[in-house]
């Protein structure tokens, strides 16, 4: 029998459980020799490349670009010219993925050839009743135990054949009158509605539990109460022209839910309270203007003093440069500041290590790497791992202020805004202008007291209006 050998979507954090298809760089036909770059998967913020470690023809691609997989499962085959498709399908069919929360405790044990009975009983225990895959995926989306089904394949497997058949199409009105608040979206519910499907008992796909588009079509495609022509699926049924506006259902990137699912923690379970201060921006621009004059290279930006001058507040005021949890805070003498940069895919928060060490100089130079890093999707995981403050800046985009969400588990985030002409009056009672920035300190309430945060923002108003120290 030619060699077969799977392609699986490997773990490559701790708390990582999926990954979306970024891009195949190999097509289905093409030949790999050990080392070969094969596909480019997203996890929670970065793109990691996979290689393969051995040689062979990329015979199947089973997850496509854009789609998200489990850790373990099997995303593409490799295999020899000699094996038949037969050999494939059949190897396909009876992969068994890999349990992506087994952790061995203890290498010699991980390394003993035959497993005893007893230790492999627990597995066979959970695997479940043999099924091949469409059957399973059928069962699923038609909420079916498998336990009670009888399978007539080899060994018992369960077939689809073996499977209860789904009652026939209702009438539109009724599947209307059925579907009636069923946690799905609107589109999804006029397909349904259309084909006359019951929604009962469809498990969902989508965003917090909810029934997709795609959810209905794979099941009444199962169901045979419809089949996908040939040219294009449609979005959705067409609907008369006095009906409701439907939207395109996009989801979320692994980046995206990522950033969602962080942000809705944070907003739900951290008691934000914000602090503002209005600071004059004009000798920071001045120094800057300086300090940038006949300066060969990269410029230094006011965002890099800014950095500077909050790195050397938080050294001063470490009761802001903290952690914090249901159980206490964790206060830090270094300071890891995390600079957010906005991408095409959502916001990543990559860390200057130890900042308030660094010179002005110094910061510029690592923050312009990472944010270059950022942008073209190369970021590391250590690059993104940590921090215990965060600044972002919107000034760039003519926003006044605004109100950042903070960064589980950091105790505070500052909010930058663009500098505006205000009119000030002078100690004689006379009228200046002056460019002025609003800053705004969300933190949290467990940790971080009012006062705190007025003294850190007193700090951070006293050294960009002084600005001479950040180049020092």
């Amino acid at each position: 029998m030619a060699l077969i050998h799977p392609v699986t979507l490997p773990k490559w954090g701790l708390e990582m459980s999926e990954g979306q298809i970024s891009r195949w760089i190999v097509a289905e036909g093409d030949s790999v020799e050990p080392g070969t770059e094969l596909v480019d998967i997203e996890t929670d913020k970065i793109v990691n490349t996979l290689d393969t470690d051995r040689g062979g023809i990329l015979r199947r691609i089973l997850v496509p670009e854009g789609e998200t997989a489990p850790v373990g499962a099997l995303i593409a085959v490799l295999a020899e010219a000699e094996a038949s498709e037969a050999e494939l399908a059949a190897f396909i069919a009876s992969y068994v993925p890999v349990d992506a929360s087994f952790e061995p405790k203890d290498e010699a044990k991980s390394a003993s050839p035959e497993p005893s009975p007893a230790a492999e009983a627990p597995a066979e225990a959970g695997a479940g009743p043999k099924a091949s895959p469409l059957a399973r995926r059928i069962a699923e989306q038609d909420g079916i135990d498998l336990a009670g089904v009888q399978g007539s394949g080899q060994g018992g497997k369960i077939k689809k054949a073996d499977l209860p058949s789904r009652p026939a199409a209702l009438a539109p009105d009724e599947a209307a009158r059925r579907n009636t608040g069923a946690h799905a979206s609107p589109v999804a519910v006029n397909f349904a509605n259309a084909l006359g499907f019951d929604l009962t008992g469809l498990k969902p796909s989508g965003y917090r539990g909810r029934i997709s588009l795609a959810d209905v079509q794979a099941a009444v495609q199962a169901a045979g109460l419809w089949s996908p022509p040939a040219a294009a699926i449609p979005a959705a049924p067409a609907v008369a022209p006095a009906a409701a506006a439907q939207g395109v259902e996009q989801p979320f990137t692994g980046m995206r839910k990522s950033i969602a699912n962080a942000l809705r923690h944070s907003k739900q379970t951290v008691p934000h309270f914000y602090t503002a201060m209005d600071v004059e921006m004009d000798a920071l621009m001045a120094l800057r203007g300086q300090f940038n004059s006949g300066r060969e290279g990269a410029k230094i930006s006011v965002n890099d003093f800014l950095l500077r001058a909050a790195a050397l507040a938080l050294a001063a005021h470490p009761e802001v440069n903290i952690h914090v949890s249901d159980g206490g805070i964790t206060r830090f003498d270094q300071v890891d500041l995390c600079v957010a940069v906005a991408i095409d895919a959502g916001l990543v928060t990559p860390v200057i290590r130890n900042a308030a060490q660094r010179s002005l100089t110094e910061i510029a130079a690592e923050a312009g790497r990472l944010i270059a890093a950022a942008r073209d999707r190369s970021l590391t995981a250590e690059n993104l791992r940590g921090g215990t403050f965060t600044l972002s800046n919107l000034g760039m985009y003519g926003v006044r202020s605004f109100d950042a969400i903070i960064n589980p588990p950091q105790g505070a985030i500052l909010a930058v805004g663009g500098p505006r002409r205000e009119a000030r009056e002078t100690a004689e009672g006379g009228l200046r202008f002056a460019s002025v920035a609003t800053l705004t300190l969300s933190a949290d309430h467990r940790g971080i007291d009012g006062a705190v945060a007025a003294r850190f923002l007193s700090a951070l108003k006293a050294r960009i209006e002084a600005p001479m120290a950040l180049v020092m």
